[in-house]
């Protein structure tokens, strides 16, 4: 009996919460952001919702899954059947392609997925998402981890810490100047090197997070 109250008190408790969110809530979308990353990801994409004025209470953005693709889309799908009382209107997975071998699978496991209430995205970084941060400053189509090093180490060390000498993972007020002051020359870089890695049939580099971003921006409306 007392187990039976318990679980009572948990779904009633659930349901009060989720009646809170509801009402704190505009009337656009409900997103769930999982990403990759614990530090940069969510702190810059923090600051794009902090900058098109979205509201808390609709875009939700976790970084608690593991680092592998796979791992990333799992939890996604999890936090999507814990929340079929007030189910997300979209779940976006940020992820690298970096040198994860599970990457193909991950992208299989989305294509399959089927929710009447959700729609589930992949938003993908070749090979990862510094090289979103780098176009705020120049736009380039130069492949990265050919000679055999990390991608994304060679990505940083060659490239990125010419424009920012000092860059960290994680360096909230260096993310948030970005998004105030250079976010439009990214979109358009990025939206340029995707095209031109359609047309060349490789994705070495590319990314989507301008896909993404555009998205928020344009989701009040």
């Amino acid at each position: 009996m007392g187990t039976d109250d318990l679980f009572k008190r948990k779904k009633q408790s659930a349901l009060k919460s989720s009646k809170r969110r509801i009402e704190l809530r505009e009337s656009y979308d409900k997103v769930l952001i999982v990403t990759e990353g614990e530090k940069t990801e969510p702190l810059y994409l923090s600051a794009v919702c902090d900058y098109f004025g979205l509201n808390q209470a609709n875009i939700e953005i976790d970084p608690k899954s593991d680092s592998s693709p796979t791992s990333v889309v799992k939890y996604a799908k999890s936090l999507i059947s814990k929340n079929k009382i007030d189910p997300y209107n979209h779940v976006y997975c940020v992820i690298d392609r970096d040198t994860h071998h599970d990457f193909q699978k991950a992208l299989d496991q989305v294509e399959s997925f089927k929710n009447k209430d959700t729609k589930l995205h992949i938003i993908l970084s070749v090979p990862c998402f510094e090289y979103w941060i780098l176009l705020h400053f120049i736009y380039t189509t130069k492949p990265f981890g050919i000679s055999g090093d990390s991608p994304c180490q060679e990505l940083i060390d060659s490239e990125l810490k010419q424009y920012i000498s000092n860059y960290e993972k994680g360096n909230a007020s260096m993310l948030t100047d970005l998004v105030k002051g250079q976010l439009d020359i990214a979109i358009s870089n990025a939206r340029r090197a995707y095209s031109e890695a359609m047309k060349r049939g490789t994705e070495n580099p590319k990314t989507e997070i301008h896909i993404l971003v555009e998205y928020l921006k344009n989701l009040k409306n």
